[in-house]
């Protein structure tokens, strides 16, 4: 573990799930709030079956791949302490594994419980974390390991998991 480690982590560093979980809940609070002030139903009317064949799945799937990626990436191996790029294990399935995970989660437990309010959640969280989080990440990873990192995006998909083949 001590080759990952460049420097040592940020003092924001271990306080970071603690914001994320805290900021996967205002979503919720914002999907609700969004729910009632459109004056839509929070239930949908997806069969009871399916949504627990689809979501339970998914949830399943992604815990899965948050925490193989988790404890892959190791947190002291963040962004910008990793001397190496790591491709393979869960990284060689797709270069976001903890994001996937988490987004897989939260679609997961709306479709689950059949929540629209979770599901505006979901959206909005997957669309801050790739707008904010994922492309500027990628931006680092490309100034730290240059074509290295090219070659990687070109045999790896960014989220999920599964390689669409061209031609």
């Amino acid at each position: 573990m001590a080759d990952d480690i460049k420097e040592k982590a940020p003092i924001w560093f271990p306080i970071a799930p603690i914001v994320v979980f805290v900021c996967v809940y205002c979503m919720l609070l914002l999907g609700g709030k969004i729910v009632s002030r459109l004056n839509l139903t929070d239930d949908f009317n997806l069969p009871y079956f399916a949504g627990y064949m689809i979501g339970v799945p998914l949830v399943i799937v992604g815990l899965v791949f948050f925490l193989w990626g988790f404890v892959q990436l190791r947190p002291a191996a963040a962004i910008g302490f990793a001397r190496k790029l790591r491709d393979t294990g869960v990284y060689g399935c797709c270069r976001n594994p903890m994001y996937f995970g988490l987004n897989a989660v939260l679609w997961g437990v709306g479709l689950s419980l059949g929540k629209l309010s979770i599901l505006i959640a979901a959206f909005i969280w997957s669309m801050l974390n790739f707008l904010s989080v994922t492309l500027w990440e990628e931006k680092q990873m490309l100034g730290k390991f240059g074509d290295e990192y090219i070659d990687y995006k070109k045999r790896v998909p960014r989220f999920i998991p599964i390689k669409f083949r061209r031609g």
